[in-house]
């Protein structure tokens, strides 16, 4: 019986030839191959059309709220635009194949967002740590805070300048600084103990426990003393220093004779004469001739005078006042002078030409050696000459 082929049914799909089917099988190891040579594995590429499960996100209300766009740079979006375009390849089966360059961009992305959070956190400021503008003052208030600093910075001072002086105080007083030798120089007339025991001070005593001013003052008392120079020699030393008067003349007052020197000042009273001219004719009263005195105004202009007189007579190679012993200054216009080892007096007059009346009188001298008698020199030497007058012998 002939064989009736069947009718193709118009749903049934025609089969493929041989041909096709050995160009089929070549096309899919064509892309086994390709495959093979770029080493495809779904461990580093990402198949599009397979669904994937995400690990769920966990959200920070907080981080969500101060989540901002990230901003892509130039590089990121040429790779973006470079994956969308060239490394999207298709094959039969209809499934995209992401490219690396596609990968690459999504994790660079991804770690933008991480680091925009982490910059979010950092960047978090706490309200105590925000710094408050302060608030404008007034001109009142301003002037008071000012007034305020001042005080506070002038009792800082003050306090600082307490602590420091006491701290000096404290040290200057403890017994390293205590006084254990006393030196005395340049005195000739008053004994070392004698001005120690004026001065007041002692072994032991703190070297700063006394003025200088007071310590001179009280060594100044006695009248022999004019100048005083006290020393403190650190830690344990002090030194006074002194500059006695010399008694160069004196004055008579009953039985006693008083020391004076160049100054007029009152040295001592006593009943020893010394080998200096007595002073008589003075106008001082007898209740202010007191040690440490001075005379008065019109017996220091005649002292004055006398001092002249002595200058005179002890110029060059005279030896005119070593002769003299006594000299009366009741007349300022006619002192007179009392040569004792000559047996002469000399009516000197005033204290003008003096150098003239000086030659005059060491030629009277020389020329009447041996006679007893009186020098007239209270003359106008420019009229009338000096002259001798021998005293008449009873």
């Amino acid at each position: 019986m002939p064989r009736v082929a069947k009718e193709k049914s118009k749903h049934e799909k025609p089969r493929p030839t041989k041909s096709k089917l050995k160009s089929k099988k070549a096309k899919v190891e064509n892309t086994e191959t390709n495959t093979k040579d770029d080493k495809f594995s779904f461990d580093e590429e990402i198949v599009i059309g397979l669904k994937r499960i995400d690990e769920p996100k966990v959200v920070n209300k907080k981080t969500k709220k101060s989540k901002k766009k990230v901003k892509t740079t130039k590089k990121q979006e040429k790779i973006k635009s470079n994956s969308k375009t060239k490394n999207i390849d298709d094959d039969d089966s209809g499934v995209i194949i992401k490219s690396k360059y596609m990968r690459n961009y999504e994790e660079e992305e991804e770690e933008n967002r991480q680091n925009n959070k982490k910059g979010n956190k950092k960047n978090k400021v706490s309200p105590k740590n925000v710094k408050r503008e302060p608030k404008k003052l007034t001109k009142k208030q301003e002037m008071a805070r000012r007034k305020r600093k001042r005080v506070l910075r002038v009792i800082k001072y003050l306090t600082l300048l307490a602590i420091i002086i006491g701290g000096i105080v404290y040290t200057l007083l403890s017994p390293i600084f205590n006084i254990k030798n006393i030196e005395v120089y340049g005195n000739s007339k008053i004994s070392s103990d004698t001005i120690i025991s004026l001065s007041g001070l002692s072994i032991n005593q703190n070297i700063f426990s006394f003025w200088t001013s007071d310590i001179k003052d009280a060594i100044k008392q006695n009248a022999y003393i004019d100048k005083v120079q006290i020393s403190r020699k650190i830690p344990d030393k002090i030194e006074i220093s002194v500059q006695e008067r010399v008694a160069t003349y004196m004055l008579t007052l009953g039985n006693a004779y008083v020391y004076i020197n160049n100054q007029g000042y009152i040295l001592e009273i006593t009943s020893k004469k010394l080998a200096v001219p007595v002073i008589i004719g003075y106008n001082t009263p007898a209740e202010e001739i007191v040690e440490g005195n001075r005379l008065n105004e019109t017996d220091l202009e005649k002292l004055n005078d006398v001092l002249k007189i002595m200058e005179a007579a002890s110029s060059g190679d005279n030896k005119l006042a070593e002769l003299i012993t006594q000299i009366d200054i009741s007349d300022k216009n006619n002192y007179i002078l009392d040569i004792s080892s000559e047996k002469k007096k000399i009516y000197l007059g005033d204290v003008s030409d003096l150098s003239t009346k000086i030659l005059w009188i060491n030629k009277i001298l020389k020329d009447e050696e041996k006679n007893e008698g009186t020098i007239y020199l209270n003359v106008n030497l420019n009229v009338e000459e000096p002259y001798f007058r021998e005293k008449v012998k009873v």
